[in-house]
């Protein structure tokens, strides 16, 4: 395992924002419940971008299938979330991340994941 994926693990594992740079990129694809898909700076990532995501899934859990380093030096993972929403339905939400890390802190995040597959596993 590398430095830069225990990083990230950890940050998975913990969700201490210390771990994320003052600066940091947060990138998430449309469909997240969200109303933006940029947020920048760990304050607003902290502040605003996971308090307004918790209030649409108050629980979750996030299942890495595996890392791949990519050619830029960033981390690409492949995995799922095991979600339950607000109103107590539960399914997973298949994801794609890439990590940048440097100096010891998650620099960028770009997240693309399948919001509607938890829907559709939640009403099914």
């Amino acid at each position: 395992m590398t430095p830069e994926e225990a990083l990230i693990r950890r940050w998975m594992e913990s969700g201490d924002h210390a771990l994320l740079a003052e600066d940091v990129s947060w990138r998430v694809s449309p469909g997240y419940p969200v109303p933006r898909t940029d947020w920048h700076g760990r304050a607003e990532v902290e502040g605003t971008f996971f308090p307004t995501l918790r209030r649409h899934f108050p629980h979750w859990s996030i299942a890495v299938e595996s890392f791949a380093p990519l050619a830029d030096g960033r981390l690409l993972a492949s995995g799922a979330y095991d979600a339950r929403d607000a109103s107590g339905r539960t399914g997973r939400v298949p994801f794609l991340h890439v990590w940048s890390v440097s100096d010891g802190r998650i620099t960028g995040v770009e997240a693309v994941a399948d919001f509607g597959a938890f829907t559709h596993v939640a009403q099914g």
